[in-house]
């Protein structure tokens, strides 16, 4: 059970870095991508949660932060650790909460919070003063972050059946 557990949490943390690397190769402007790929890892993030377990959610929520540093979407390395943390954040509620309005709302809310309040405190350590800058860092780090982890949820819902038939095969 043990090797089951460890190839399946392989193999969805493959899909989710190949959907996050996709953007490169995506003919789309930068927003619709954003929202596009933000949506896929939301949902392979829900995914792991509710096939693996929490523990391949927490390495997925790590490792999908470097990934996006190496092919230059997060700009900061010092983002990193808040992207993680905000993915573990995220992971750790979708587990916490899988019942009623909450299940889809809660989540991505905190994850928004948690990623804008340390992309604040990222800012302020920089000492970044560009007010363009700062809206853009603040506004990708919040906003997208709700609409996609709502969308990776729901796509994650539909997601879950197919794949428990599939492994089930």
């Amino acid at each position: 059970m043990k090797t089951k557990s460890l190839v399946l949490g392989a193999l969805l943390v493959a899909i989710a870095v190949i959907l996050q690397a996709s953007r490169l190769v995506l003919p789309l402007p930068p927003l619709f991508t954003t929202f596009i790929i933000g949506t896929l890892v939301n949902m392979m993030l829900v995914l792991c949660v509710k096939l693996n377990g929490f523990t391949s959610a927490a390495v997925l929520s790590v490792l999908l932060p470097v990934f996006a540093y190496i092919q230059g979407q997060l700009l900061l390395p010092l983002l990193i650790p808040v992207v993680a943390l905000g993915n573990i954040l995220f992971s750790y509620a979708v587990r916490a909460v899988s019942r009623g309005v909450l299940a889809y709302l809660l989540p991505p809310a905190i994850k928004a919070v948690s990623m804008c309040a340390g992309a604040y405190v990222v800012i302020a350590l920089l000492g970044i003063e560009s007010v363009a800058m700062k809206k853009g860092i603040l506004f990708a780090m919040s906003v997208p972050q709700l609409v996609t982890g709502v969308a990776g949820i729901l796509a994650a819902k539909k997601m879950v059946v197919v794949i428990k038939k599939l492994i089930n095969f």
